[in-house]
């Protein structure tokens, strides 16, 4: 990607800055932890950011793609007093340099909505998983951000989405993807508030 065409992404991730704090509730809830390490996967990133500064989980890392997001997160990082608590690293969907059973929590959010630029891999993202680690993937405002925040934002989120080719997916289109990964038995589906798959290492 040029920077040209990276900016509508940078351009939703700081449209979606409001919502962080509702999602970064509903993770919590799911983790149910205030320890462990954070991972958050790429372009679509800056959850980890607010999972930082609410200190849900211990340790940060996000691996972003491609590297002009990479700085721009950098650089949000600083201006909110994260630098040092938060490692921002280029990687790619298939999490090049991303080491297996490392990270307890994993968050990758506009995952399976933008193939014409990148394609979820899920094995690699359970694989980075520690046993008892959990992934949430997906996309979507959450369970409780609320529709003052959501009307806000919409209709210029559905511009920049348009602008980078987002389709419509199904849960069927889902659970094919998660059998085809061999991961059927280790999701659950999360619809309300978007379309979100839990993965769940033993």
């Amino acid at each position: 990607m040029t920077m040209k065409e990276t900016d509508p992404i940078m351009a939703l991730n700081r449209l979606w800055e409001p919502v962080r704090p509702y999602l970064a509730r509903q993770v919590s809830e799911l983790y149910g932890r205030c320890d462990g390490r954070v991972l958050e996967v790429g372009p679509f990133s800056g959850l980890a950011l607010e999972l930082a500064r609410r200190g849900i989980g211990a340790s940060f890392h996000m691996a972003v793609f491609p590297s002009e997001v990479a700085d721009n997160l950098k650089g949000e990082a600083r201006e909110m007093g994260l630098e040092g608590k938060v490692t921002i690293a280029e990687s790619d969907a298939k999490l090049t340099g991303v080491p297996a059973e490392a990270f307890d929590l994993v968050v990758f959010r506009g995952a399976f909505f933008f193939p014409s630029f990148f394609k979820p891999d899920l094995p690699a993202i359970y694989r980075s998983l520690k046993p008892g680690g959990l992934a949430f993937v997906g996309g979507g405002f959450g369970r409780y951000t609320p529709e003052e925040v959501i009307r806000g934002l919409e209709l210029r989120s559905k511009g920049l989405n348009q602008d980078l080719g987002r389709v419509r997916i199904t849960e069927r289109d889902l659970w094919s993807l998660l059998e085809a990964a061999e991961l059927k038995e280790k999701a659950t589906m999360i619809t309300e508030g978007g379309l979100w798959v839990v993965l769940r290492r033993e």
